[in-house]
This record gives structure tokens, C-alpha cells and sequence, in this order.
């Protein structure tokens, strides 16, 4: 049996988006002959892709053993394309890397200066996700690597250490109870005021569930987007913050504050670089890869 890319693409989109209508948007197709195309697709097959309901629609197991095998036909083809792109002399070839906040603000600067040093016609996109949406988005093929926090969940990956990422305890000197440096257990510190990241932040969002676990709410006094305003309130005495080490180093630099390690094993988090399969990378990618894991 013979597969049009097309409607693989199409096909994809529409469980993508779990609507046709919205599939062929996203096809630039019309409904009608979108939707004829995936019921032609079905007919040939002799089974349903789809379960139409009324909120939209969803694979079948045929369709997600469809869908699994299209993602890697398109990637294949998409690592075609790049690597007869880099045979023309003129060409540029583009690398997607997807990185969770603390990669982004961190740890990526120099890593990726050198590699764009190093290959003048490789350019990268880099876009900022949480780590759960980094590994869905891997698994799906959306992207050739992630740099996300190691954690249960990111099975069927292929992963290698990045960076070491801890979260640290930062309050004003003299604040709390402590030796300088001491290590502290999260569940002491749900009694005190807390100077917090923006909601919806994954750091964030992280550090609340670890709270939820002991049954309380974290007493934020105030949300800050970024770990350079949190360092600046707790310096003045108006809480405390939970924030990736790497980032207090920076943030923190020429302030009056205190920091400790957290004993919970939450908390020594460990950045690693993944994707489906480290051997289907294109030669550019996995010339990037090499740029991340050998940088530590």
C-alpha cells in the first residue's frame, strides 16, 4: 500500500489538535477535502483512524500505531532534507532545541556561542518549555533535543548528563535559625513567608507541589518573574526563596544574602540532554549534542 506525505501530515495535525476542522487548518486544506482524504486513508485500510466525538476526535489503536509510524517517516525525511542541504556549499541547516527555564538562563550562553562559532551555517531555534512538555514534545518528534530535568517519565528517551541543577535555600543572613551553609529540610520552612516565582512557572509550580505533598500552601507574599527581583526582596528581609543555584550565583551577586543546600532529594535536580535516538540526529544536531555534554 502506497502513503501520500500528505496525509500523513494531515493525519498527524488533526490528532495533533484532536479536530479535523482544526487539522486542516493547520494542513492548509479545506474541511471538505480533508476530511475526505482521512476517510479515503481509512477506507484503504479497511478500519477507523478516529473516534469522533463531541468535543473532537481520537486516534484509534490503528491510529496510534499510524500516528507512531508517521512522526517517524516525517522525521526521517526532515533529517533527509537537512543533510542534503548541508551538501550544497550555500545552504543552512537549522537545529530545533527545546531547554526547561533554568538551561535557558543558565547554562546555555556559552555552549551555544561556541557551537554557532564553530558552524556559520548551522543556526539553531531555541524555545523554553517545561520539562514534562519538553519529553512529550520529544517522544512526538517535534523537536531533535531537549534539555530537561532527569526525572521518572522520560522512559523511551535516550538521555546524557548536561548539567548538575540544585535548589538552594536563599535568605536574608541572620533570617533563620541556621548555620551558614547548613543543609535544611523543605517541610521546616513551610512556617515562613516566601518570596515566589510568577505562577505558571515550572520552578514554581515544582516547589508548591513539594508543599502540597505535606497538605499546606506556601505563604507567598509576593510573585516576581525572575530570580534577580526574588534575591533582591529576600536581601530586604521579606521572605524566603527556593531557586536553582546557577541562578543565585548570578542573581544574587553583590547582596547580603544567606544560602543553604536542601536535603530533600527533590531538590538535587540533574539537567540531562535527550531526544528519541542520539543515532538519527542529523550531523548538525548531533554536533550540537556533543557541544552540550562535553561543556560540563
Amino acid at each position: 500500500m502506497r502513503y501520500d506525505l500528505l496525509d500523513l501530515r494531515l493525519f498527524l495535525h488533526v490528532v495533533e489538535a484532536r479536530s479535523i476542522t482544526l487539522g486542516a487548518e493547520r494542513t492548509h486544506l479545506a474541511l471538505p477535502s480533508a476530511s475526505a482524504r482521512i476517510k479515503a486513508l481509512e477506507d484503504r485500510l479497511g478500519t477507523s483512524l478516529l473516534i469522533r466525538h463531541a468535543r473532537g476526535v481520537r486516534p484509534t489503536p490503528t491510529g496510534l500505531i499510524l500516528e507512531r509510524h508517521a512522526r517517524a517517516i516525517l522525521q526521517r525525511l526532515e533529517i533527509l532534507t537537512q543533510d542534503l542541504a548541508g551538501a550544497v556549499a550555500d545552504s543552512r541547516t537549522r537545529v530545533r532545541l527545546l531547554a526547561n527555564g533554568a538551561a535557558v538562563m543558565e547554562h546555555l550562553d556559552e555552549p551555544l556561542a561556541d557551537f554557532l562559532q564553530a558552524q556559520p551555517r548551522v543556526d539553531v531555534d531555541v524555545e523554553e518549555l517545561p520539562s514534562p512538555r519538553i519529553v512529550r514534545a520529544l517522544r512526538e518528534g517535534r523537536a531533535d533535543l531537549g534539555i530537561f530535568v532527569a526525572a521518572p517519565g522520560a522512559e523511551g528517551l535516550q538521555v546524557r548528563p548536561f548539567r548538575a541543577d540544585p535548589l538552594v535555600l536563599v535568605a536574608a543572613p541572620g533570617s533563620l535559625p541556621f548555620r551558614d551553609g547548613e543543609a535544611v529540610d523543605f517541610a521546616g520552612l513551610l512556617e515562613q513567608p516566601f518570596v515566589g516565582l510568577s505562577r505558571g512557572n515550572a520552578l514554581q509550580l515544582h516547589v508548591e507541589a513539594q508543599a502540597a505533598q505535606w497538605g499546606r500552601e506556601l505563604a507567598i507574599r509576593i510573585r516576581v518573574p525572575s530570580p534577580v527581583q526574588a534575591c533582591a526582596l529576600v536581601a530586604r528581609g521579606l521572605g524566603i526563596a527556593i531557586l536553582p543555584a546557577a541562578s543565585l550565583a548570578r542573581a544574587g551577586r553583590g547582596l547580603a544574602l544567606a544560602s543553604h543546600p536542601l536535603s530533600d532529594a527533590w531538590a538535587r535536580r540533574e539537567l540531562v540532554v535527550g531526544c528519541r535516538d542520539f543515532a538519527e540526529l542529523s550531523p548538525a544536531a548531533t554536533a550540537l549534542l556533543e557541544v552540550l555534554v562535553g561543556g560540563g
